[in-house]
């Protein structure tokens, strides 16, 4: 199915609103003070958090998540004339990282009770939907750094779209990598704990709305830089 521009930007507004708009008023509406700094997302979807509006922030999450379904098809068609495979790899990756999303979204976030015989499903759920649309996102920056020579086009999608992919990348993965030493080697790392830990590059909100504006921005890149007609290779 072909999605024409104003289609798209229309998706890519009723996005904005369905996420940030939903999750801000939520926010706003937060038993204590919401940081989106330092709380993680999953906070405005859990019952004990916030026990009056969470199904707000799930009901946003889980329509953002269906509105993005047309950008996986529309990064496909774009993209397949240069490299097939992984432009069916990015849609994949875009698809299923949309529906672990979807998912996560009735999951009640808590850690007492099992789900499904496991316990941290909806955290399992959320990681496999960040893991797939980086993943995604960086085979879109595959497919346009090898269709760079063909147009100027795909050169700008790449710096853009490798600019907002692998900078929170290495971001998260970097303040992963030392929490986790923390806990492997506390004798030496504690110390790197200590001066870190009030900084907002320790904790995973952050990166999950850095995040979060980065698929944003992929997308807008895709839609207002890739051409109206999509070169479909047979």
């Amino acid at each position: 199915m072909f999605y024409r521009r104003s289609t798209l930007v229309l998706l890519l507004a009723l996005i904005f609103l369905s996420f940030f708009g939903t999750l801000s008023l939520s926010a706003w509406m937060f038993p204590d003070n919401y940081d989106w700094r330092y709380r993680v997302i999953s906070s405005l979807l859990s019952p004990r958090d916030n026990p009056r509006h969470y199904w707000l922030a799930a009901s946003g999450l889980a329509l953002t998540a269906v509105l993005m379904l047309p950008f996986a098809e529309h990064l496909r068609r774009h993209l397949q004339s240069i490299a097939p495979r992984m432009a069916k790899m990015s849609a994949a990756a875009f698809t299923v990282g949309i529906v672990a999303l979807i998912s996560a979204c009735f999951v009640v976030p808590q850690h007492v009770h099992e789900t499904f015989e496991i316990r941290r499903l909806h955290e399992l759920l959320g990681r496999t939907a960040a893991g797939c649309f980086a993943v995604a996102m960086l085979c879109g920056c595959w497919c346009a750094w090898n269709g760079r020579a063909q147009n100027s086009t795909a050169a700008t999608l790449f710096w853009i779209w490798s600019l907002v992919t692998v900078l929170p990348l290495i971001g998260l993965l970097g303040s992963e990598a030392l929490l986790l030493l923390t806990r492997l080697e506390p004798w030496w790392a504690g110390s790197i704990r200590n001066a870190l830990r009030h900084s907002v590059f320790w904790h995973l909100g952050f990166w999950e709305w850095t995040g979060a504006v980065a698929i944003f921005a992929f997308f807008c890149a895709a839609v207002f830089l890739m051409p109206s007609q999509a070169n479909v290779k047979s």
